[in-house]
């Protein structure tokens, strides 16, 4: 896996070349993973943290100043009416006044908001600083010389705050470090770098994108998630968006000018023991009598059961970057053939993980009495 644009490391993935929405979620709380990092990085997570803080009170004192001035404006001119405009309605000032006063008690409000309400945290856990931004509260971990950034949202439909703030303190706890190929036996939930045990029955969603060095244009995105819960729907069937993607080379052949245009599937095919369905295309986007360059997308899905851990919704994306699209790649990418042959390996090593303990899904139900 790539670490992100902002991570200093040489095979990060940049602001152009990139996977779809990188993304790892465990029930509310979402993560980011970077390396490599030190101490100093993970105070500057904080103080950002923190920053946001500062502008927010600034942006509500400045709305104050201007409102507080408006209102002196106002009664100025209610106590010499000769000094208001040609068009101004002083009958209306009395109210407007009113109205500037209730927004100023407010923007003080929620600098006072502010205030009591952002703040760092301690988190009681070593290399590790946390910050609570109103609602939303933050975990900054050095662990193995990376970054973990833990973040939980509030909002409508989430629990209260000290009840997520509980829940948000046990898995910082049960987080563990992970190296990059380790299968864990127990139960619970493997992101890059780490893995947090639970007890098989907590929501996941996952997008984590990877590449090979010596294809840096060619990005693999492997999505997963728990179908009908947080959210996540069932949408359209893999067969369907295997059909629109290769579909799209019939588009791309009108705008090629004759060039090559290839279209994949749409096909059922298999990730790892599963049913799935695959469609793409793949053109070639060089001028007209110049090299060829290609350009492609693939995707590969298996929809997944409602509710199931077990058999989540699992998605592979293939996208492809030229030169042009970024100048950081020193070479295009290969043609199409070469990167399915490594999407397929790809599709056929995936597997469905033992644990130690079955998943409660599968134990079978107790005998009726």
């Amino acid at each position: 896996m790539a670490p992100g644009a902002w991570s200093g490391d040489k095979f990060r993935f940049s602001e152009h070349v990139h996977g779809g929405q990188d993304y790892v979620g465990a029930a509310n709380i979402s993560l980011v993973v970077s390396q490599p990092a030190k101490w100093e990085n993970i105070e500057s997570m904080q103080e950002s943290a923190d920053a946001r803080k500062g502008i927010g009170i600034n942006t509500y004192n400045e709305q104050i100043e201007i409102k507080k001035r408006r209102v002196a404006r106002f009664e100025e001119v209610i106590a010499d009416p000769s000094k208001a405009a040609p068009r101004d309605d002083v009958s209306e000032y009395p109210a407007a006044i009113e109205e500037l006063k209730k927004e100023i008690r407010e923007a003080e409000a929620s600098i006072a908001g502010l205030k009591r309400d952002w703040h760092p945290i301690d988190l009681g856990l070593p290399q590790s600083l946390g910050y609570a931004a109103g609602p939303t509260l933050h975990a900054f971990l050095l662990r193995d010389g990376r970054a973990y950034n833990f973040m939980s949202v509030g909002g409508e439909g989430e629990a209260p705050f000290e009840e997520r703030k509980k829940a948000f303190l046990d898995m910082l706890q049960r987080f563990k470090v992970r190296n990059l190929y380790e299968i864990p036996k127990e139960r619970g939930l493997c992101i890059p770098y780490g893995f947090i045990p639970d007890d098989g029955t907590g929501h996941f969603r996952m997008e984590v994108s990877m590449r090979y060095k010596d294809r840096p244009g060619v990005i693999y995105t492997i999505g997963t998630a728990v179908v009908g819960e947080r959210g996540i729907e069932q949408g359209e069937s893999p067969m369907l968006q295997a059909t629109a993607r290769s579909a799209a080379s019939l588009l791309a052949g009108g705008l090629t000018e004759g060039r090559e245009v290839k279209s994949i599937g749409p096909r059922p095919v298999q990730i790892g023991a599963l049913p799935a369905y695959q469609g793409g295309f793949s053109l070639n986007v060089a001028e007209p009598g110049q090299p060829p360059v290609f350009n492609y997308s693939v995707y590969t899905g298996y929809a997944g059961w409602d509710h199931s851990r077990v058999l989540p919704a699992i998605t592979v994306n293939l996208r492809s970057f030229t030169k042009e699209q970024d100048p950081s790649i020193k070479e295009n990418p290969p043609p199409i053939e070469e990167s399915m042959q490594r999407l397929e390996a790809l599709l056929k090593g995936m597997r469905l993980r033992p644990t130690d303990k079955p998943m409660p899904e599968l134990v079978p139900a107790a005998p009726l009495p």
